[in-house]
């Protein structure tokens, strides 16, 4: 039988984090399905779906101290279904983008607007970039969501434009075939 876990870390960057990972799940059999990296700051943090029998995901349990302790790194881990498990019911997906200058808020704006209406975000990813032109800091996002066919398009588009112009922000949003 086939078994699941989610594994995040996080630690002080350094070359080699990464390829030190993957090593240590290659060497116990275990398959890694889905992963996530970057360097935040000076922290390098990973988030890593993985796959294995079931015996071998619980030794992998058991030995993630040696992984600490090589790596230096914080991790935590967690049981999980396979992905094609997922309760998810029938959507349309999207992808979402908001440029702005960055000021605080841009995100719990456009992430409660989706969460009121019952949108999952699938992925998320947000950073703020010096335009080195102009000097200003500015914020860029792309967010997945899956919109239930409940969702009235014209209602999310005007709630979106209603924060787009109450907070200087350019937001697009289309459906999207794959990402």
């Amino acid at each position: 039988m086939r078994s699941y876990v989610v594994i995040s870390t996080m630690g002080s960057d350094r070359p080699g984090l990464a390829k030190e990972i993957a090593e240590f799940f290659t060497a116990r059999g275990i398959n890694i399905e889905r992963s996530r990296g970057c360097v935040l700051g000076n922290e390098f943090g990973m988030i890593i779906l993985t796959s294995g029998k079931t015996d071998d995901i619980e030794r992998l349990i058991k030995d993630l101290d040696s992984l600490r302790e090589k790596t230096k790194l914080e991790i935590f881990v967690r049981k999980t279904k396979a992905p094609s498990h997922r309760d998810v019911l029938p959507s349309i997906p999207y992808k979402l983008i908001a440029t702005s200058i960055d000021h605080p808020g841009i995100i719990h704006q456009i992430c409660k607007s989706l969460q009121l209406r019952g949108v999952s975000i699938e992925d998320i990813s947000t950073n703020v970039d010096n335009n080195p032109f102009t000097g200003a800091n500015v914020f860029h996002m792309v967010c997945y969501f899956s919109l239930p066919p409940a969702v009235k398009i014209i209602d999310l588009k005007n709630d979106l434009n209603r924060i787009s112009d109450e907070y200087n922000i350019d937001i697009r949003f289309d459906a999207v075939i794959s990402k």
